[in-house]
């Protein structure tokens, strides 16, 4: 399986100036190298503060790589009085023990530092093969 990490662009790259193209490439490079279905349904198109920026991208890689084998991805990120980022996957496959810890790990960390921002990170399942990330994130 090919990490999500060899597609995506290093965190310090990112700048709240060009988050969209950030995210547009980073999704487009999941979908061909993964040959999995990724339906955008908004990107980002005002500038953000570079930290919001850079974990929002976090979350979003994280997001990504936690739908891994997944049959089809559905991401959306908007700016308004709030940064928005919405990841729904579909056919998610059952995760081992090892993997679930793993993820819960990353996702407590990635927790600590949305709150630090004053924002909401959160996880869920539906149905049983269905997962969705969501995040918001206060802008000035």
């Amino acid at each position: 399986m090919v990490s999500i990490f060899d597609v995506a662009a290093s965190e310090g790259d990112v700048t709240g100036r060009d988050l969209g193209r950030a995210v547009e490439s980073l999704l487009a490079g999941w979908a061909e190298r993964l040959a999995v279905p990724v339906e955008v349904w908004a990107l980002p198109t005002r500038e953000v503060p570079d930290d919001t920026a850079r974990l929002a991208y976090r979350v979003l890689v994280d997001a990504l790589g936690r739908g891994a084998g997944a049959r089809e991805i559905s991401v959306a990120m908007t700016t308004g009085r709030t940064l928005r980022l919405t990841v729904s996957c579909d056919g998610v496959p059952p995760q081992d023990d090892a993997r679930a810890d793993e993820e819960a790990a990353a996702a407590n960390a990635l927790r600590a530092q949305v709150a630090a921002m004053r924002g909401v990170y959160s996880t869920g399942s539906g149905a049983s093969e269905h997962m969705t990330i969501t995040l918001e994130l206060p802008l000035p």
